[in-house]
């Protein structure tokens, strides 16, 4: 592309703006693969430079603004494919709101997010059933996936006529970019407003990691805020990013692309303990390519079962701490000694700009976990009552329950709602027993809730587990702990328990 197209675009954004970080790096490596990904048409695996993937968000950009689609909201629902990163990247880079939102979910709840969010435009996979729906509000515009090569084509040729309302069009680092729905283990449905400044924090967590030389396969779902901080992790240092084409190739794409760390959410990282288990170290390490040498979990925390099986395979397990609310991490594993290191039980050290402390901290030094500083979001779209729930005096109130250590190292305990408390006052955090049934080796999944003033645990084991040593293991547990944090009742389940769209389990 035109370096002087590159440095006027740059020129218009403000720092702590993803553009900003990412222009200078496309300035800097222009050359280098920003994404690969294996192209089914093709038979191979294809890919894009920096240059090249600046060139698409300035013809893409061009047309958008062309449709006058400056200052709109733009639905956006597909995942994982070139036109998904090239039409989101090109929202964010761009003077607009992008909604990302999840493909699988019912033609039903999609039309109802893009009513709520007051999309004026979306951009939809081609093979959603959302194409013949009568619902759809009658002056949403609707573009198809497949159009967005077309549309970025059409682009370009007007910016070399001349045209150069987006490359003109300034950037401001304190302005909302990206509408996020969020539903947490509750269920009910938030959108958060992100900020441009917001998304730059991950670049703290990329460089700290040693990223800049090494391949980000991104298995993580890009309409969740995990995996949009891949995403952008990968252009904020300059690093290139293999688009995962689903857990059928998982295997193949390791092998490929060789990545050193994993982001994983706890279900991923089951699915590859599941992959890998039984294996002898050489073979399982062949599998996943002969360079991994971390997994970086978030969303909740892994059972220490499956640690001390990556553990023996020399891979380690590093938890990170994050909200949709903080556009990611708070708190990241980090390298010392050129390894990836955090301190057992933790989810990692707080990221250094970020202030982070614990209100009302007990006897233990737990209490609520508060968060000041350019993470914090602006609030939820048309909920004022949520956003004062939880932002005061410009600090973020978690609901985590945790606390810090003298190195700045976060430990988190529970969730301050989830918090069960017993007709005798004695307070029960659900997380610490289930942490505990996890220990026990069938134990795939657990649920530990409140019913009629007892302590009742929900299983999911899998069809082969022993009933009786399963439930006989869970007893033996109870003896280690003060009758009032007994488990009174265990509901043995067939089938694995609901979760969210991040991989959680849902909490009724």
């Amino acid at each position: 592309m035109n370096k002087k197209i590159f440095e006027k675009k740059l020129s218009n954004c403000e720092n702590e703006t993803l553009s900003y970080f990412f222009f200078q790096n496309a300035l800097r490596v222009p050359d280098k693969k920003a994404f690969e990904w294996f192209d089914e048409e093709k038979g191979k695996v294809v890919g894009i430079t920096y240059d090249e993937l600046f060139r698409d968000i300035t013809g893409l950009g061009t047309a958008l603004y062309g449709l006058s689609y400056r200052k709109k909201t733009i639905a956006l629902i597909g995942d994982r494919s070139y036109e998904w990163v090239l039409s989101f990247l090109t929202m964010v880079c761009s003077n607009a709101i992008v909604v990302p939102m999840d493909p699988k979910l019912e033609t039903k709840e999609l039309i109802e997010r893009i009513k709520f969010s007051d999309a004026q435009v979306c951009i939809a996979d081609d093979t959603l059933k959302l194409w013949s729906s009568e619902d759809l509000p009658g002056n949403l515009k609707m573009h198809k996936m497949s159009e967005i090569m077309d549309m970025t084509a059409g682009g370009l040729e007007e910016v070399l006529r001349g045209n150069e309302e987006w490359i003109s069009d300034p950037i401001c680092n304190k302005q909302q970019v990206v509408m996020m729905f969020t539903s947490g283990t509750g269920g009910k449905n938030k959108a958060a407003l992100i900020r441009q400044e917001n998304f730059t924090l991950e670049r703290y967590v990329w460089s700290g990691l040693e990223m800049e030389n090494n391949t980000c396969l991104i298995t993580l779902p890009l309409y969740h805020i995990a995996g949009i901080g891949d995403l952008r992790g990968t252009l904020l240092v300059g690093t290139t990013a293999y688009l995962s084409s689903g857990l059928r190739h998982l295997l193949k794409e390791y092998a490929y692309a060789r990545p050193r760390i994993g982001f994983m959410v706890p279900a991923q990282a089951m699915l590859l303990y599941e992959v890998l288990s039984g294996k002898d170290k050489e073979e399982a390490r062949a599998l996943i390519g002969g360079n991994f040498s971390a997994i970086r979990a978030t969303g909740a925390p892994l059972p220490d079962k499956i640690r001390e099986m990556f553990k023996s395979y020399d891979i380690k397990v590093t938890s990170d701490y994050g909200m949709t609310e903080t556009c990611g991490p708070v708190s990241v594993s980090m390298v010392k000694d050129g390894e990836i290191f955090s301190k057992e039980g933790s989810v990692g050290h707080i990221i250094d700009c970020l202030d982070v402390f614990v209100e009302n901290p007990d006897e233990n030094g737990c209490g609520e976990i508060v968060i000041s500083g350019q993470c914090v979001f602006d609030g939820y779209y048309k909920d004022p009552e949520q956003t004062q729930a939880i932002l005061r005096d410009g600090k973020l109130y978690t609901g985590d329950i945790g606390r810090i250590d003298e190195d700045r190292f976060l430990f988190i305990v529970g969730r301050k709602k989830n918090v069960i408390i017993l007709s005798s006052g004695e307070n029960v955090i659900p997380e610490e027993l289930e942490n505990m049934i996890y220990k026990v080796p069938e134990v795939k999944e657990c649920l530990v809730f409140q019913k009629d003033d007892a302590i009742v645990a929900k299983v999911y084991c899998g069809s082969e587990a022993d009933a009786e040593k399963v439930e006989s293991d869970i007893k033996l547990l109870n003896k280690k702990l003060p009758s009032y944090k007994q488990i009174r009742s265990i509901l043995l389940q067939d089938t694995p328990l609901e979760k969210t769209s991040s991989g959680k389990i849902r909490r009724a």
